[in-house]
């Protein structure tokens, strides 16, 4: 199971920022997880939510002020809100990268940089599931996963059209019973925001392929002193016996 700094390591360090991704790699990440929205001028930066207020010394929308604006303010001890580019320089070919793209229109800017990063592992997802339509028209091999607060009927529905790789939900809405739905989908299962190392523990049992997490370190550690070999729900999906059981995977709503 991949371990995924979300935000980079924001558990320690500001989020979304340099610093908190250049920690992600010291704590030992296999990825980082951050969002991109895109200036007024068309640059893709790295910031959580459209408006400035909450992570940085700014006020206003991202997509309403130049990139000269917002780098103006202070994202966290002294840095500027990074752009994409600034982040692939530090990360990529280094750390498995899940971008969220938050803002609709910006799909083409973002697949442009990526472009320029041969050697980056990139997925994108987005709970805006329209968003990850505009990608797939852009870019027919992109790994796709559309993110969801519950695994409904609906979010299933989007990963099939959109050929998705897998599914990205809250981890505590996930059961043994939805592990082995989204198994039998041929998905893989990404689970968020794990921050105890019990619940990181369950994340893997339940066959999880990857977490986000706040504190990458403190939960690889934690994982690492569990060392008693249990068969996955995914394992237990796969298995011969399993096969059978296919059929009582549950409806959803």
């Amino acid at each position: 199971m991949l371990v995924y700094a979300h935000r980079g390591s924001s558990g320690t360090e500001p989020e979304n920022t340099l610093r908190a991704f250049k920690r992600a790699i010291d704590d030992g990440a296999d990825g980082i997880e951050f969002d991109v929205h895109a200036t007024a001028d068309g640059v893709p930066v790295v910031i959580h939510d459209r408006s400035l207020a909450r992570t940085t010394t700014g006020e206003g929308l991202v997509n309403e002020l130049t990139l000269e604006q917002v780098r103006s303010f202070d994202a966290g001890g002294g840095q500027p809100v990074p752009t994409l580019v600034e982040v692939l320089d530090v990360v990529a070919g280094r750390l498995r990268l899940d971008i969220e793209v938050k803002q609709p229109g910006i799909a083409g800017l973002v697949l442009e940089v990526l472009s320029n990063y041969p050697a980056a592992e990139w997925v994108i997802g987005s709970f805006n599931w329209s968003i990850l339509e505009e990608i797939r028209a852009l870019a027919p091999s992109a790994k796709l996963r559309p993110i969801a607060n519950q695994p409904t009927e609906e979010a299933f529905a989007s990963a099939r059209a959109l050929g998705a790789t897998a599914i990205s939900l809250r981890a505590d809405t996930v059961t043994p019973e939805i592990a082995q739905r989204i198994f039998a989908e041929d998905l893989d299962l990404v689970v968020w925001t794990v921050n105890r190392v019990e619940d990181a523990k369950r994340a893997r049992h339940l066959g999880a392929s990857a977490l986000c997490t706040d504190m990458p370190g403190e939960i690889i550690r934690g994982l690492a002193t569990d060392m008693m070999p249990t068969q996955s729900v995914r394992e237990q999906h796969t298995s011969p016996a399993a096969a059978g059981q296919l059929a009582t995977a549950p409806n959803l709503r």
